[in-house]
């Protein structure tokens, strides 16, 4: 078994569109030199870490031109293929999102379904939850939001 952690923090912004598994949604999004995906991010990082692999930053620097404004799908696939995925099975995938800006009971079953698709696994083998920070900090002044992500994989 094999164990990957994940994070990743954004700043808000009212001129970017919200994404999140790779879905978009109506609601400001985040500052980012990619799409701001912060639970795709957050995923990218942990599997890669869960196979020893470097940070996503490594893969995809932001001092890059061209990799400006790339849809953090594009990231997610090519991480698949650094971790030679197809070899890999994932047992489970759990997801925290935090913020006083963004609410996950709108959203929880659209975004398991998501990543269900991206990663090809069943949706039972996913859990997204919702948290705050009370009105502390970056977070809690709806200047940014966070996301962790805990996984556990298995050679297939």
């Amino acid at each position: 078994m094999l164990i990957g952690n994940g994070w990743d923090l954004h700043k808000h912004s009212s001129s970017e569109i919200l994404y999140l598994a790779g879905l978009k949604f109506e609601e400001s999004g985040f500052e980012a030199y990619s799409d701001g995906d912060i639970i795709l991010h957050a995923l990218c990082d942990a599997l890669l870490g869960s196979v020893g692999k470097k940070d996503l930053g490594h893969y995809f620097p932001s001092k890059q031109p061209t990799k400006k404004d790339i849809r953090s799908t594009e990231m997610l696939e090519k991480v698949l293929k650094i971790i030679e995925y197809n070899k890999l099975r994932v047992s489970n995938i759990d997801i925290t999102i935090i913020s006083q800006v963004i609410f996950v009971d709108e959203k929880r079953e659209l975004l398991e379904e998501s990543i269900s698709k991206l990663l090809n696994i069943d949706v039972g083998k996913i859990n997204v939850k919702g948290k705050t920070t009370d009105n502390i900090g970056l977070i809690g002044d709806k200047k940014a939001s966070a996301c962790l992500v805990t996984l556990l994989i298995e050679n297939a």
